[in-house]
């Protein structure tokens, strides 16, 4: 029963972080309204989170490693709580945007913790499997739920509430931690991480966020770009030199010597990349071109919703012995044709026939590929690694969802401009920038399937014990 409620008390805390990825999307304009914020400012509100969270999910799965899941997780939850009561207070946008550059911290802190909790709790096998398939489920749902939940408390309420909902979520969940939670194990593992490689690598993700979020506005050509993606290498290069010296390095050699996780990250960055793309240009799409309202846009995404967790549910009950090459590729493949399917949308396109079918193939197809995936990406972590390797895969997450939005954004910007400039009818404009860039989606999410094929193959015990099962932890390929 403790078990049980670690594990929920895990998911609804990641399930707050998901849906304050989205969340604020739909207030953007009221929030711009009310703090006097500048088009180009306004941006920061969903970024300061976004690459505060993405760079930091590095050290926040060391420091749950070094310091304990439990420990960190009640501190992080507590200033997330914090941070949100701030962001809802804010007088100013100069405020708000600090504040949730404060939430993004401790998100980061937060949820490589929750995630090391639930893999703690959940032992090798269906069990395994099957709170993976929880958490991946919670990706869209927390998405779907966060477009839902901010357009009905922007219309209904205050966007202020949007931050404040927070709050009893926190209070709540850190009341039932020393009731349900067991005090972390003393693993004598109590020394810093790598401070200056922390620094270095964060620095070095958010220039390289920076610049390609900055795409939109400088060309990918300018000085300004080059010298942006060139001072990221350099932080790279720099961050790797760091690790080397280190006796404490961030990434430690063994864990980078897990192929097949290192692998499994890759896959997970491309759909991240193609998913929250997705539901950025969606939302632009049923709002700018269909003239949905804020509360309606979120209520479409729901059939994704709903066809991403059933998939993810059945792929949680999926026998052990399935090689997992099978539904990784599936599943990209056909969250790939939905996406393709989407670019074929215009402004005379019906959304219960054409855009809701393409939405559920998108959800179904992802909700497969994702929960393998991820299992990979985590299944061969010691306990004492399941921090970082956490951290891993939601960095990978959390950044290949930023880069893609910004790249796709330049693609979109540039082609809805020069059909504006060839005298095309503005709503047609948005549709084929969009559509430009659900082409591009498709391609990347079709992408990891392909690398799931020739990448995540068994490797397969020579000997067989007299139970039939193999020795070799690796030929189930999932964890």
């Amino acid at each position: 029963m403790e078990k049980r409620l670690v594990l929920l008390l895990a998911c609804v805390a990641q399930y707050m972080l998901l849906i304050d990825d989205t969340i604020t999307n739909v207030a953007l304009p009221t929030i711009a309204q009310h703090l006097h914020f500048s088009e180009a400012q306004l941006s920061w509100v969903v970024n300061a989170y976004l690459l505060t969270f993405g760079g930091l999910l590095l050290v926040g799965g060391r420091l749950a490693d070094r310091f304990g899941p439990r420990r960190m997780f009640a501190l992080s939850l507590a200033g997330f709580g914090a941070a949100s009561a701030l962001s809802g207070l804010a007088p100013s946008s100069t405020f708000l945007v600090a504040a949730r550059a404060g939430q993004g911290v401790c998100g980061a802190l937060l949820s490589p913790a929750a995630l090391a909790l639930l893999l703690a709790a959940s032992p090798e096998g269906p069990a395994r499997r099957r709170a993976l398939a929880t958490w991946a489920g919670l990706i869209g749902l927390g998405a779907t739920t966060g477009l839902v939940a901010g357009g009905a408390i922007v219309q209904l309420v205050s966007w202020r509430w949007i931050f404040f909902i927070n709050i009893p979520i926190a209070l709540l969940a850190l009341a039932a931690i020393p009731r349900v939670m067991a005090p972390d194990r003393q693993t004598g593992r109590r020394q810093l991480p790598n401070v200056a490689g922390a620094g270095l690598a964060t620095l070095g993700l958010l220039v390289l966020v920076y610049t390609v979020v900055e795409t939109d506005t400088h060309a990918w050509t300018s000085a300004w770009t080059i010298v942006g993606l060139a001072v990221a290498a350099l932080l790279g290069i720099s961050f790797g030199i760091s690790e080397r010296l280190s006796q404490s390095p961030l990434l430690p050699p063994e864990l980078l010597a897990r192929g097949r996780a290192m692998r499994a990250d890759l896959m997970v960055f491309l759909g991240a990349a193609g998913l929250l793309a997705m539901f950025f240009f969606q939302t632009l799409y049923l709002q700018r071109t269909l003239g949905f309202g804020a509360l309606r846009t979120g209520l479409s995404f729901l059939p994704f919703s709903l066809c991403m967790g059933i998939a993810s549910g059945a792929m949680g009950r999926l026998p052990q012995r399935i090689d997992v090459r099978i539904p990784i590729f599936v599943g990209f493949v056909f969250a790939a044709v939905g996406l393709w399917l989407m670019s074929r949308l215009t402004p005379g396109s019906d959304y219960w026939s054409a855009d809701l079918p393409y939405l559920a193939i998108t959800g179904l197809g992802l909700g497969l590929a994702l929960v393998p995936t991820m299992g990979v990406a985590t299944g061969d972590s010691e306990e004492r690694d399941g921090g970082l390797a956490s951290g891993l895969m939601t960095t990978a997450q959390q950044v290949g969802g930023a880069l893609g939005i910004a790249a796709l954004t330049t693609v979109a910007t540039t082609r809805t401009h020069h059909a504006l400039a060839a005298g095309t009818h503005p709503a047609a404009a948005l549709s084929h920038g969009f559509s430009g860039a659900f082409v591009l989606e498709a391609v990347i999410v079709a992408v990891p399937g392909l690398l799931g094929l020739v990448l995540l193959a068994p490797q397969r015990s020579t000997s067989v014990p007299a139970d039939g099962t193999y020795a070799d932890s690796n030929l189930p390929l999932w964890p």
